[in-house]
């Protein structure tokens, strides 16, 4: 299964990082404020190490990751935490535009896959999707930025349904793919995300 590397464990150490932190910090000035050295020093090394362990499994994360490029009809499954959806790329349809562009009409399948709801979900609980960013990106790596309100159904489990991107690029933009991905702002900062950074990227190929 390709995903886009969201995991409950992955969740978890960020939410660690940013409470525990939260908590180390005001520990740190209580104990600055009220004099207590010693307090202060533990609270201070046990921050830092803290941030060191997540930004060293952070950077080997990234690092060791590589980027994907997904065939017609290959799914990629966005986490959700407690379930994924998967995403396809079902047809292509290119047509000139003004002002030497071409239209790009991506059909993409979008299916709530049940075999990946937490056994603590109803099975007729309906999902409303996290934010997405969708785009073509060409050979140089230029972006193209699309609409995404086809994106934002709900969802049952086993339900799917296509939509149509339509986006306009340069007429002489060429090897364009489409990039498909979570958009919610913290992403960048959870280990193993695509969305991180210096993080291997996955996207659809358009042609065969």
């Amino acid at each position: 299964m390709i995903t886009d590397g969201l995991t409950p464990l992955t969740v978890l150490l960020f939410l660690g990082l940013v409470l525990g932190g939260a908590a180390l910090i005001a520990i740190y000035l209580f104990a600055r404020i009220t004099k207590r050295t010693p307090l202060a020093r533990i609270t201070l090394t046990l921050l830092l190490a803290g941030v060191a362990t997540y930004a060293v499994l952070f950077i080997v994360a990234s690092v060791t990751s590589r980027s994907r490029l997904i065939a017609l009809g290959e799914e990629k499954h966005i986490c959700e935490v407690d379930c994924h959806l998967a995403y396809s790329v079902a047809g292509v349809k290119a047509e000139p535009a003004p002002v030497d562009r071409t239209r790009y009409t991506v059909t993409v399948k979008v299916r709530f896959d049940e075999e990946t709801i937490s056994s603590h979900r109803p099975k007729d609980a309906s999902l409303l999707p996290n934010s997405r960013y969708v785009a073509l990106v060409d050979a140089a790596g230029h972006e193209y930025p699309g609409p995404t309100d086809g994106l934002g159904r709900r969802l049952i489990p086993g339900e799917s349904y296509t939509t149509d991107l339509v986006f306009e690029v340069p007429a002489s933009a060429r090897d364009l793919r489409l990039v498909l991905r979570n958009a919610d702002p913290e992403t960048p900062f959870v280990i193993g995300h695509e969305n991180s950074f210096f993080h291997g990227k996955t996207t659809f190929r358009l042609g065969a």
